[in-house]
């Protein structure tokens, strides 16, 4: 139970100082990349006439990678959730079966948008045609979709054995 705490605990300093400014500086970009929309080259790294030529393209780009991180965040607040019903000693939730199925499905979801996104960019931006192959973020992350995604499912066949369980006298 004490792993329980110290994890719960690294959670909720995660969530304080990262991803609540993290929500907030996400909510502003989508606003102010399409004010002023040389702002991204503090982000990206391209060159400042890609930014005359195809500025519409490197906003939706950014919108898009935003879009993700606030999902990533999501994400976070779901496991954060999640670890509530742990410490309710309420493993078998359905909320929480839930939970790690939404985690599974966005990260795996997140990986592969990224990594189609980062390839694109290269190709549309860069001019360049690489493939990554070997570790990269983007495959870490949808592996980490995949576990969540089998995590619910170990979980919701775990709840129906304990239901057959108690059931039998």
């Amino acid at each position: 139970m004490r792993k329980l705490v110290i994890l719960k605990s690294l959670i909720d300093v995660v969530w304080i100082l990262t991803c609540i400014p993290s929500i907030l500086l996400c909510l502003f970009l989508m606003v102010y990349m399409f004010v002023a929309p040389e702002s991204l080259s503090l982000f990206v790294d391209i060159n400042d006439s890609i930014f005359e030529t195809s500025t519409l393209a490197i906003q939706m780009f950014g919108l898009i990678f935003i879009v993700l991180a606030l999902a990533t965040i999501y994400c976070v607040y779901l496991f954060r959730k999640t670890l509530r019903y742990f410490q309710k000693v309420k493993p078998f939730h359905k909320v929480v079966i839930a939970n790690f199925y939404k985690i599974g499905y966005l990260l795996s979801g997140i990986g592969i948008v990224s990594s189609a996104l980062v390839f694109t960019a290269q190709l549309v931006f860069k001019s360049e045609f690489k493939i990554h192959l070997g570790l990269s973020p983007y495959l870490m992350l949808i592996c980490l979709g995949l576990f969540f995604m089998v995590f619910s499912e170990v979980f919701r066949v775990a709840k129906y054995a304990k239901e057959e369980n108690d059931l039998t006298v």
